[in-house]
């Protein structure tokens, strides 16, 4: 019997932590605190140790990921079962929509372009989303996407691609250009993280696909509503301008860190760890599981403080290495010592 179950288990499909986050929508430092403190999940072990998540375990994180981002706190939902999730999230959903539907009462839908084959099945099979949601253009593919979008006029350019590469950046932009948008909603099931990082640092909102017919509508109605960051942080717009990309990487700062060896003191060692220690809070902001859109509005905040922060810090290092006598040498925004 032993021996069945083994061989039964061996077909069973299992994901190991970071990809078990990745598809679950959530950064995989958040799924380790969730499972240090909450036991959101109860993996199994692989022969050499690691944890394997079944499709279920990665289910179930993702409906936590959800309700979480709808205001429902960790601790509160995180060993209730799967089916008590989908209702909640269902429920939650639901009251969503109402006040969505409040708040629509007294302006108009939201204008959405749909590019995409499964945005566009979704939009065929759920009629209801046209009550807050006018739907101007659709298209099932992104190639030629551009010409057919023209003249759409609309609010949202909501898009759904199976993986974003780099080249999907500028894709996107002349697709919201083309539409006339305002802001995008970018749907993705693999994608390297820098590119998110880009798309987001843009102000578009990017989620896991699928997105089902209520995730679609309140993304689409938060697109379109007022920013209050700055009301809500008291900072100076000056703070959240764009801030431009890292000029070191983390070679380069170590490379630095070991030629600016002639001062007495230890300042640019410090300054090397201030960097590196800025670049992963960054990243991790622009990463960070949200509670709801004032969450996200306060961790985009922070990723715009902490690069501001490592903007300076950057000049500050070049500073030094200048006053060392050691010439820098920059390639596609990068700096190096020279040899």
């Amino acid at each position: 019997m032993a021996s069945d179950e083994q061989a039964i288990e061996a077909f069973i499909p299992a994901y190991r932590s970071g990809v078990a986050a990745r598809l679950a929508g959530i950064p995989v430092e958040t799924l380790r605190v969730w499972e240090r403190r909450y036991h959101v999940a109860g993996p199994r072990l692989s022969p050499r140790g690691h944890r394997l998540y079944s499709a279920e375990d990665v289910s179930r994180l993702a409906l936590i990921k959800q309700l979480v981002d709808l205001g429902s706190p960790i601790g509160s939902i995180a060993g209730l079962p799967i089916a008590a999730l989908r209702t909640m999230r269902s429920a939650a959903a639901a009251a969503s929509r109402g006040a969505s539907a409040g708040a629509a009462a007294s302006m108009r839908p939201v204008r959405v372009a749909l590019v995409g084959e499964g945005l566009t099945a979704q939009l065929a099979r759920d009629a209801a989303l046209r009550s807050t949601l006018e739907i101007v253009r659709t298209r099932t593919a992104a190639a030629g996407a551009a010409e057919a979008l023209q003249g759409a006029l609309a609010d949202v350019l909501a898009i759904e691609l199976p993986t974003l590469q780099a080249e999907a950046v500028a894709t996107i932009d002349l697709l919201v250009e083309a539409a006339g948008a305002r802001h995008a909603i970018v749907a993705y099931r693999f994608a390297p993280a820098a590119v998110v990082r880009a798309l987001r640092d843009r102000g578009h909102t990017v989620v896991r696909a699928p997105l089902d017919a209520d995730e679609l509508e309140r993304l689409c109605c938060e697109a379109v509503a007022p920013d209050t960051i700055h009301a809500s942080s008291g900072s100076s717009p000056d703070v959240l301008e764009a801030i431009p990309n890292p000029r070191f990487d983390e070679q380069s700062l170590t490379q630095l860190a070991r030629a600016l060896t002639t001062l007495y003191c230890e300042c640019p060692q410090h300054l090397v760890e201030i960097l590196l220690s800025l670049g992963t809070f960054e990243r991790y902001s622009a990463e960070c599981a949200n509670r709801g859109p004032a969450d996200a509005v306060l961790h985009r905040y922070l990723q715009r403080v902490a690069g501001s922060a490592r903007v300076l810090f950057e000049d500050a290092l070049v500073r030094v290495a200048r006053a060392e006598g050691l010439a820098l040498t920059v390639d596609t925004g990068k700096a190096a010592p020279n040899a």
